[in-house]
């Protein structure tokens, strides 16, 4: 982080300390070596949140953009088989408001909406498709996801939350890079109908699953 972001970057976790606050976590900015887990040796965050499960490293990046996002897919790797943490992104590029959380009868209507463009428009019908996963996210954990969570850190959120299995995040985090690169211009990144289908499906069990 560059000297001219900190203030940013403090004022961004002055923002968010309320919501973790909430949840049961305390705010630990720039936290020493001992305090954080053996298997991030070495990675200095710029904040944990403890207190509550599963425990939070949170990281403060400037802006979404091809470099940020390969740090974070190299920071997520750091987690893989410890649910006792997770990782958390936070953006400097946008001041995110909170976000409203969808009802599941406007979930399930937009996804009802989508089962017929599947074969027609497989690319649209997808990233649509994940706009609905992202709501479902949220209607499932409103007071964890309700502000601007990363893709990669709700998909992490589910599946620390035994809403989605282990087997399942993977996938979706497989569909979540093909989302990525359609959404920015790489067109032929599109998926098969069978994938945005499957995909679909998963959503209509999280929201069954949902007491909304």
């Amino acid at each position: 982080m560059m000297l001219d972001a900190l203030p940013r970057e403090s004022a961004a976790l002055n923002a968010l300390e309320p919501r973790w606050r909430k949840l049961g976590y305390t705010l630990v900015r720039e936290p020493a070596p001992e305090q954080l887990p053996p298997f991030l040796k070495g990675f200095r965050p710029d904040a944990i949140a403890i207190g509550a499960d599963p425990q939070l490293v949170i990281e403060v990046l400037s802006k979404r953009s091809g470099p940020a996002e390969t740090r974070v897919k190299q920071l997520q790797s750091l987690f893989a088989g410890h649910t006792d943490w997770r990782l958390e992104v936070v953006y400097l590029g946008a001041d995110a408001p909170e976000i409203e959380v969808a009802p599941a009868a406007d979930i399930r209507k937009a996804l009802e909406r989508l089962r017929p463009l599947v074969d027609r428009e497989p690319g649209a019908a997808f990233l649509m498709a994940w706009a609905t996963l992202e709501a479902g996210g949220r209607l499932l954990e409103p007071d964890l996801a309700s502000r601007g969570l990363s893709p990669r850190s709700l998909l992490d959120l589910l599946v620390s939350k035994g809403h989605l299995l282990q087997s399942e995040g993977a996938e979706l985090r497989r569909l979540g890079d093909k989302r990525n690169a359609l959404a920015h211009g790489q067109i032929n990144a599109a998926p098969t109908a069978a994938e945005v289908r499957g995909l679909i499906d998963l959503i209509e069990r999280l929201i069954g699953a949902s007491k909304a």
